[in-house]
């Protein structure tokens, strides 16, 4: 089956457009640099996917369920929902983030893999997530590796990595949430943000952030449009929590996409018998590359994936000639199916925000039989008993206990 996958990725990527290199030209940034992705032809149709944030503004419920990796779905929408791995999850209880890509079904009740991200808040039975945000690069490298290796990221180690990158980070946080990265590096975000804007019809990104790759990818436009600010901020965050050197250079892009296909013939498929049926969710790991996709019904709808190029970033300041030939280059002479796509996009993004319109004020409750314990409800059978995590208290409680002299 992996094998079978990895031939969808590869026809994918072999209809993929790289566009010139964007970076941030006043100097003020030059540890990242973002290739955008097009596709080569695109369907009159949009999609009718809705992306977790628009669907929370248009009805869509999210509940905690008080156990501590699952969050409770009422999606009243007549769409299916594309919940993005590593989605940070917000509202009036502990933040969460989103184990791995999966689409949510349209009109159904249903259960999401998530991990905390905020270790100091408690959880709060039945409170509501109202938002979504990006998560960390870093952070989520770790977790599709222990989705790949053991199919769930162990909680205790997912707080230390969030603990060690706070700590680097300098950003205090009295209940240890990854979003307090975003919120002490805010202003930069937002300022230097705006030199990698959206262009119509991409589809997709690679950043490179120093020796680093980070791709996200979508099926289609109109999903990459409503994502495009968290991808950017995601890969930011990187270069100021951890300032690295230059950035990777343009010979090694097509290389990365290679490299993601020949490596997800070891994928590994995540369970989750509550989703969208005919979907699969696979994250695959192997040494320096790691990445997770969503497929669905022989089609792929979110990829995102790391590779480390260590010794292969070079000073921006030597590729910045280079990279304003590209664009001068692509102004005159960008491939002819450009025009094409961009005049589809248009008409296609009028419809995608007519078919959004249509779908507010949407009744939020689903004639299915409710149960009172929301965590015992679609896929969540297997793991109520499984042992939680312990409080911080009592866990460091134990580790002072067994590490004494």
């Amino acid at each position: 089956m992996s094998l079978a996958l990895s031939k969808i990725l590869t026809k994918h990527f072999e209809q993929l457009i790289i566009g010139p290199p964007q970076y941030e030209r006043h100097g003020e940034l030059d540890t990242i640099a973002v290739y955008p992705l097009f596709p080569a032809q695109l369907s009159p149709d949009p999609p009718e996917i809705l992306t977790l944030s628009e669907a929370l503004r248009r009805g869509m419920q999210l509940q905690d369920t008080g156990v501590i990796n699952r969050v409770h779905v009422v999606n009243p929408l007549p769409s299916a929902v594309l919940a993005g791995e590593s989605e940070l999850l917000m509202g009036e209880t502990q933040q969460r983030s989103i184990q791995f890509s999966c689409l949510l079904p349209s009109q159904k009740k249903s259960s999401l893999r998530v991990n905390c991200v905020e270790e100091g808040q408690p959880t709060v039975p039945q409170a509501s997530f109202t938002g979504a945000d990006a998560c960390p690069w870093s952070l989520r490298t770790y977790k599709i590796e222990q989705l790949a290796h053991s199919g769930e990221p162990q909680q205790y180690w997912v707080w230390e990595q969030i603990k060690n990158y706070l700590t680097e980070a300098n950003s205090n946080s009295s209940t240890r949430k990854i979003g307090a990265v975003f919120e002490k590096n805010d202003y930069q975000l937002q300022t230097l943000g705006d030199s990698f804007p959206h262009q119509a019809g991409q589809v997709g990104a690679i950043c490179t952030v120093g020796s680093n790759l980070f791709i996200e990818l979508f099926s289609d436009p109109e999903l990459f449009e409503d994502r495009h600010e968290q991808i950017i901020r995601s890969a930011m965050i990187e270069s100021f929590v951890r300032p690295p050197e230059g950035v990777v250079p343009p010979e090694s892009i097509g290389a990365f996409l290679k490299q993601i296909a020949h490596v997800s013939q070891h994928s590994k498929i995540m369970s989750g018998r509550s989703l969208k049926e005919d979907s699969r969710s696979m994250a695959f790991s192997r040494p320096g590359i790691n990445g997770q996709f969503l497929i669905d019904q022989n089609r792929l709808i979110h990829l995102s994936a790391h590779q480390k190029c260590p010794g292969r970033n070079r000073p921006l300041a030597e590729l910045r000639s280079g990279f304003d030939k590209a664009r001068r280059t692509w102004s005159k002479r960008r491939p002819l199916s450009m025009d094409k796509v961009e005049k589809t996009y248009a008409r296609r993004r009028q419809q995608y925000s007519a078919f959004k319109a249509s779908l507010r004020n949407q009744p939020t409750m689903i004639n299915q039989p409710s149960t009172t314990d929301p965590s015992k409800e679609y896929d969540t059978i297997e793991d109520t008993n499984r042992p939680q995590p312990l409080n911080p208290a009592l866990r460091d409680f134990f580790i002072a206990l067994f590490t004494r002299d």
